[in-house]
């Protein structure tokens, strides 16, 4: 394998991670980091140390950033990152990847912040988190997520297992939620675009485009693990236990949320009325006996603080709550929480780590179905007056097998068109794409995506 050079900001969980791996692997590492005391912590492996601030540019030419395959910020501060991105890409670095911490920039404000910023790859850890999360307590198999036309539109990758309602039917015989679409398939390294007489095998991955307030049936839909989902009560009222608990509304019977801090347990109940929330110390015993902890199905522990996110737990699995989720930050210790008997940990830089090293094993593609090395693409375009493709339906563009026009979104509204719709201008489309048929989306949809 061709040695390659890599700049990393930031040596914490991250960063050291990254670092080790890829020095390991035989890669040029630089690490920028501002604390020097971080320097004896990575000494063990062959990395250079660059002592500074990488929103810097005296840091940044330290580093040689101008002739680095990709720079990862990857500190614990979201503004150094997004300014490092565009200080090192100014510089020369051929693509950057941004690590940020609000699931908002990544989901609503992608592709703004990317380009703004030069960032090739920008990624939430609490987006990673919560689907992590949400995945093992519904039980679904989502690998990978993107998020379209500024969050109203989602394109999921789903694993297949024996008995999901894809691998027993062919797609025609198969209704499907309103605004959602499978486009492909992938059999092991094979990209499939689907015809209503496909069926997929178990074990295959299935892509899905949908709008996102139906996400959560297709989610149960692909699952062939239903569950019945009881109480869920979640330990810590910051960002990752609020936008799993918005997730859980609906699907579990109830969904209680315990902040210890009396103003954020308040604002929490004005924002979300359909939650019940309570204030109160997780870590206080009586507290939970009091509130009849264990007769939830579920505990997740998702405050800021390891100490007591163990703490939390370890009271829930002595009650009896059958699942327990712990969140942890220090990803040196998780093997401490399994031995104390939590069965699921997840560490957010964790993720974001194997995430990065998808994206470089992948050969630099953010996109989900980059697997298949680019077989496909995603695209998003706003029609213009000029665009062949404005006042035309569906059937009378008659697109060919591997051009699939996925979604719509028209000012507030967002649907899956069929043959009888017709694109208007102004129109968002967002396109599923075979290789070969790239050119016929610059010819029908010429311009840039949207921002």
């Amino acid at each position: 394998m061709k040695s390659k050079r890599y700049v990393v900001m930031g040596a914490g969980e991250v960063g050291f991670h990254l670092a080790r791996t890829l020095s390991q692997e035989g890669h040029s590492v630089v690490i920028i980091e501002r604390d020097p005391f971080k320097r004896d912590r990575v000494e063990e492996f062959d990395v250079a140390f660059v002592l500074g601030d990488g929103t810097h540019v005296p840091v940044l030419k330290a580093a040689r950033v101008r002739d680095c395959d990709l720079f990862m910020a990857v500190s614990s501060s979201d503004e150094a990152n997004l300014a490092a991105s565009v200080l090192a890409k100014h510089l020369g670095a051929c693509r950057t990847v941004v690590r940020v911490g609000v699931a908002e920039e990544a989901t609503t404000h992608r592709r703004i912040y990317e380009e703004v910023f030069g960032a090739n790859m920008l990624l939430s850890t609490q987006v990673l988190a919560s689907t992590r999360i949400l995945n093992y307590i519904l039980g679904h198999n989502t690998l990978a997520v993107e998020y379209l036309a500024r969050g109203k539109v989602q394109l999921r990758k789903i694993h297949l297992e024996e008995g999901s309602i894809l691998t027993q039917r062919p797609l025609h015989a198969i209704e499907m939620p309103h605004g959602s679409l499978v486009v492909a398939f992938f059999h092991g390294e094979e990209l499939i675009i689907p015809s209503g007489a496909d069926m997929a095998q178990p074990g295959d991955d299935a892509l899905i485009l949908c709008k996102s307030e139906v996400i959560d049936r297709v989610e149960r839909m692909m699952s062939s693990r239903p569950r019945t989902i009881g109480t869920v009560v979640i330990a810590g009222g910051g960002a990752t236990g609020q936008t799993v608990a918005q997730a859980l509304i609906g699907q579990a019977d109830r969904v209680r949320i315990i902040e210890h801090d009396r103003q954020r347990a308040g604002e929490l109940a004005i924002q979300f009325p359909g939650l019940e929330v309570l204030c109160g110390d997780t870590t206080d015993m009586a507290l939970l006996r009091a509130e009849r902890i264990a007769d939830a199905s579920s505990f997740l522990a998702l405050s800021g603080n390891d100490e007591r996110n163990l703490m939390a737990c370890l009271l829930a699995q002595e009650l009896g709550v059958p699942q327990v989720v712990a969140l942890v930050a220090r990803t040196e210790t998780s093997h401490l929480w399994r031995k104390l008997g939590l069965m699921h940990v997840v560490s957010p830089r964790r993720l974001a780590y194997e995430r990065i090293q998808e994206y470089i094993r992948s050969g630099y593609s953010a996109n989900i179905v980059s697997l298949q090395h680019g077989a496909a693409q995603v695209i998003e375009r706003r029609l213009a007056e000029a665009s062949p493709a404005a006042g035309v339906t569906l059937a009378e563009m008659s697109p060919p097998r591997g051009f699939i026009v996925g979604a719509v979104v028209r000012g507030d509204k967002v649907f899956v068109p069929s043959g009888p719709d017709r694109l208007e201008v102004g129109d968002v489309v967002i396109l599923f794409v075979h290789e070969e048929h790239v050119p016929t989306v610059h010819l029908l949809f010429p311009g840039k995506e949207p921002a």
